[in-house]
């Protein structure tokens, strides 16, 4: 009996805006996380294959001196190393993993246009000879520390991103004998920034809402 019911205009419109509220809602609820672009490990092409002895990495830099990290000789690798594999190669300032008693900054970037800074996440896994002294995401320390060739510590960055271009660095202090750095897996999330309705949607919710309105000005039956 009340299906060709006249329906106030006031609750037309009532309905409608509680509508597109959900409607919205949803739409910013469903913003999603997805694989920051451009992270490495170390001594990679760009495809993530290992590099051939003596190789420059592309991915990563070292900033004093200036200039990029080297993939250390398979030859020069030590026995209580992580051993290198086909997606990951030790990496110092030269092939022989000299010089020796220093502390060396290595630095990879990657970019976040189009997603927010705010939800980015970055985690891996990192060895060294001899200490990992900190990871600092745009020159800002994330307190990870390493302490050891033989096995990976794993790292975490959750904080502290900016739109556009970052900087992640990692220092690392030799001891004396060889030196290396080693990132064994790296990978971050974020979210896209300014996620908005699908255009078919809107026309879906356009057409509903006609629908609606019309419907609630239909002269009931006798």
């Amino acid at each position: 009996m009340f299906r060709n019911a006249v329906l106030p205009k006031r609750h037309v419109l009532a309905v409608a805006n509680v509508a597109l509220i959900v409607l919205l809602g949803g739409a910013s609820m469903a913003a999603r996380a997805v694989p920051i672009t451009g992270l490495f490990n170390t001594g990679v092409d760009g495809s993530g294959v290992a590099l051939g002895n003596g190789a420059s990495d592309p991915h990563y830099a070292i900033l004093s001196p200036s200039q990029a990290a080297v993939v250390i000789n398979s030859g020069s690798i030590p026995a209580s190393w992580l051993p290198n594999s086909s997606t990951r190669r030790w990496v110092w300032q030269t092939a022989i993993g000299s010089p020796l008693g220093v502390t060396r900054t290595f630095r990879t970037t990657f970019d976040l246009t189009g997603l927010n800074p705010a939800t980015a996440a970055i985690n891996g896994r990192w060895a060294t000879d001899n200490s990992g002294l900190d990871i600092l995401i745009n020159g800002n320390s994330t307190g990870n520390t390493c302490g050891g060739f033989s096995a990976f510590c794993n790292f975490a960055v959750t904080s502290g991103f900016v739109s556009g271009i970052n900087t992640l660095d990692f220092r690392v202090r030799d001891f004396g004998v060889i030196a290396g750095f080693l990132v064994g897996s790296i990978g971050g999330t974020a979210e896209q920034s300014g996620v908005v309705p699908e255009p078919a949607t809107l026309v879906l919710l356009g057409l509903g809402l006609a629908g609606f309105g019309f419907r609630g000005r239909k002269t009931p039956k006798p």
